[in-house]
C-alpha cells in the first residue's frame, strides 16, 4: 500500500477535482496536499488496518508506545483526497497523548479539527478514527498475551530472602502496589529483634519510641503482609542462581527480582578460647537475650557500643558484678545510655584494655587481659563473657553468586538498592554498616518502589 506523494502533478489534479466537487475546508486541502506523519514506524508496537469496501479507501496506522505514550504515529493509505487528509490530522491529534486518551478520539472530533468534512465524505473521518483505535487494540493484545506468557514463566515477580525488619518492609510495599510476592525466613519473622530483644522497647526509630516492643512491631509487619496476600514461607533457602532461581527446602522458585535481606550475625572475637566455651551454655555469649540466665555472676562485656552498654544496663538486675573491656579510651554508645549506665554501681568500665585468653576448666573461670596504656597483664575472676564487638552481614551464600562486595562483606549498591547483578537487590544489615531498623525499613521502601517501576513500567516513569 503505497501512500500518496503529496509533491505530484496528479495531486494538483485530483486537488483540482476536489475542490469544484465539494466543498473542503482550507485544512482538508493543507492536509491532503502537505499530508504529516507519512510512512512506516520502525518495529512498530502497534498496526491498524480498516478499509470500506463501498468506496474502497484503504488506511493502515503504525504507532509506537512508550510508557503508556503514543511517541510516535505514522499511516499509509490508498483512497481519495479526504482519506489522506483524515489519516493526516488523526496522527498528528494522537502523538503525545496517553492511550486512553486516544481511544476517546471520535470521527467527530477529526471531521472538526479539520473545519468539517463534506456529508459524503464523513465516512473517512470514520476509518481514520477506527484505524488508530486498530493499531492500539493490537498493541494491548500482543502486551496482554506478553504479560501472560511473562505469569506462567515466573512464580513470583518479587522474592524476600530473609524476614527482618527490611525483608517485611519489602515484601508489604511490594505486594501493596501489586507485585506478587514472597518472603522466605529460616528462622524467625522479625529477625534480631525476635530473637535478640523481643520484650525490648523499640528506640532510635523516629515515631516509635518507647511506644511498643520489638515483638509487637514485627507482629505487626507480619499481619500486615499476610493482609496484602504475600506469600510467607517460613524455610531456608539454600541456593540462588544466576538466572534468578530460589532453590529451598520446599523446591525450586522462579523470580523476575530478587531481594536479599539476610541481616547479619554476631561476629566473633579471635580471642583464645573463645571457641572452647562458646557452646553447651559454658560461658561464652555474644548478646543477651534472657537476663536471668546470668543470675548472681560475674560479667565481663567486651565491646564499647550501644550493643555492649544494652547487654551491661539488661544485667543491672540480675548479675553481682559487670565489666566492660574496651580498647580505647572512650566508649561509642550514644550519651543519654552512658549516663544511665555510670548511676548503676556494680557496672565498671576498663578502658584501654585487650583480652588475650579466655580460660578455664569445664566453664569460664577467668580472663587474661592486658592494659594497653600500661602494657601490663591483668586477670580477673568471671563466670561468664559476653563478646559483642560487632555485626557480621550474613552474605557467605551470596559469594558464588558474583555479587561484589566490599572488604567487611557487605553487599554493593547503587542508590536504589540495586547490586551489580540486574534484578538483585539489597537491603538492610547486607548492604550497610549502619544497622538501624529505621534504615532497613527505608531500603524496603526504596526498593520496592523501584521494583514497581522496573516490572510495571507506569507511563510516569
Amino acid at each position: 500500500m503505497q501512500p500518496l506523494s503529496p509533491v505530484s502533478n496528479k495531486i494538483t489534479k485530483i486537488g483540482e477535482i476536489m475542490e469544484e466537487q465539494f466543498e473542503y475546508s482550507e485544512k482538508v486541502m493543507e492536509h491532503f496536499r502537505n499530508p504529516r506523519n507519512v510512512g512506516e514506524v520502525k518495529d512498530a508496537d502497534g498496526i491498524g488496518r480498516v478499509g470500506n469496501p463501498v468506496c474502497g479507501d484503504l488506511m493502515e496506522i503504525q504507532i509506537k508506545v512508550e510508557n503508556n505514550i503514543l511517541k510516535d504515529v505514522k499511516f499509509k493509505t490508498f483512497g481519495c483526497g479526504s482519506a489522506i487528509a483524515t489519516s493526516s490530522m488523526i496522527t498528528e491529534m494522537a502523538i503525545g497523548k496517553t492511550l486512553e486518551e486516544a481511544l476517546k478520539i471520535s470521527r467527530g472530533d477529526v471531521a472538526a479539527e479539520l473545519d468539517g468534512l463534506p456529508p459524503i465524505k464523513m465516512h473517512c473521518s470514520n476509518l481514520a478514527a477506527d484505524a488508530l483505535h486498530a493499531a492500539i487494540q493490537n498493541y494491548m493484545t500482543k502486551k496482554e498475551e506478553k504479560s501472560k506468557l511473562e505469569v506462567e514463566k515466573y512464580d513470583f515477580d518479587v522474592i524476600v530472602i530473609g524476614g527482618g525488619p527490611g525483608g517485611l518492609t519489602t515484601g508489604i510495599l511490594c505486594a501493596y502496589r501489586g507485585l506478587k510476592t514472597a518472603i522466605f525466613e529460616a528462622s524467625n519473622w522479625g529477625g534480631i529483634l525476635s530473637w535478640l530483644c523481643p520484650n525490648k522497647m523499640i528506640e532510635n526509630f523516629p515515631g516509635l519510641c518507647e511506644k511498643t516492643t520489638c515483638n509487637d512491631l514485627v507482629d505487626s509487619w507480619v499481619n500486615e503482609a499476610k493482609k496484602l496476600k504475600v506469600e510467607l514461607k517460613k524455610e531456608r533457602v539454600n541456593e540462588i542462581t544466576p538466572d534468578k532461581k530460589v532453590i529451598a527446602e520446599s523446591g525450586e522458585y522462579k523470580s523476575k527480582i530478587i531481594v536479599l535481606a539476610t541481616g547479619s550475625s554476631p561476629a566473633t572475637g579471635g580471642i583464645k578460647g573463645e571457641e572452647k566455651f562458646s557452646k553447651d551454655g559454658r560461658g561464652v555469649y555474644y548478646y543477651v537475650r534472657n537476663p536471668e540466665r546470668f543470675a548472681g555472676k560475674r560479667v565481663l562485656i567486651v565491646g564499647g557500643g550501644n550493643s555492649a552498654v544494652d547487654a551491661a544496663l539488661s544485667l543491672a538486675d540480675t548479675a553481682d558484678l559487670i565489666t566492660i573491656a574496651h580498647r580505647k579510651d572512650e566508649l561509642r554508645a550514644v550519651p543519654q545510655k552512658i549516663e544511665r549506665m555510670k548511676a548503676i554501681d556494680k557496672i565498671k568500665v576498663l578502658y584501654n584494655t585487650e583480652v588475650l585468653e579466655i580460660a578455664g576448666a569445664e566453664k569460664v573461670e577467668k580472663v587474661i587481659m592486658r592494659d594497653l596504656k600500661e602494657d601490663e597483664t591483668i586477670q580477673q575472676v568471671v563466670d561468664s563473657v559476653v563478646l559483642v564487638v560487632g555485626m557480621t552481614p550474613n552474605t557467605e551464600i551470596f559469594k558464588k553468586l558474583g555479587l561484589e562486595m566490599d572488604e567487611k562483606g557487605y553487599l554493593k549498591t547503587d542508590k536504589t538498592q540495586k547490586t551489580n547483578i540486574d534484578g538483585i537487590y539489597a537491603v538492610g544489615d547486607i548492604a550497610s554498616d549502619l544497622q538501624l531498623v529505621v534504615v532497613a525499613v527505608a531500603h524496603g521502601a526504596v526498593v520496592a518502589h523501584n521494583a514497581y517501576v522496573e516490572l510495571r513500567k507506569p507511563y510516569w516513569r
